[in-house]
């Protein structure tokens, strides 16, 4: 009358990849792409963040500790003497660079100077 229904197991086994080797691929690459959309905008925010924040850190220590100072530098250095983030350096007048200070990955306000540090 009816056939009994065939199982799971009753099908020939397929070792076959489901997709081809192209569709693959080009799932691959979409995958990479759209993650790459996603990490990209938050790094270049990081960055900029992080980048505007050793600029005010750094206006700060150079107002403080070298008043002669024409102007400051700030770069990131991945194996400065502090280890690596934000260095500042005060530039004077003739364009000559001292480094004052390692302001770290992410740069935050300098700690207030307490009255017995100003003379060293």
């Amino acid at each position: 009358m009816s056939e009994p229904a065939r199982g799971l197991d009753d099908e020939p086994h397929d070792d076959r990849p489901v997709y081809g080797e192209r569709r693959r691929r080009a799932l691959r690459i979409t995958v990479l792409v759209a993650l790459g959309a996603l990490v990209l905008p938050l790094m270049l925010s990081a960055y900029g963040v992080a980048r505007s924040a050793a600029d005010r850190a750094c206006a700060v220590y150079v107002e403080r500790f070298d008043t002669d100072a024409a102007a400051f530098r700030v770069s990131f250095e991945l194996f400065g003497e502090g280890g690596p983030g934000w260095e500042c350096s005060a530039v004077s007048a003739s364009g000559v660079a001292t480094p004052l200070a390692n302001l770290g990955v992410l740069p935050s306000a300098p700690r207030p100077i307490t009255p017995d540090e100003r003379g060293t």
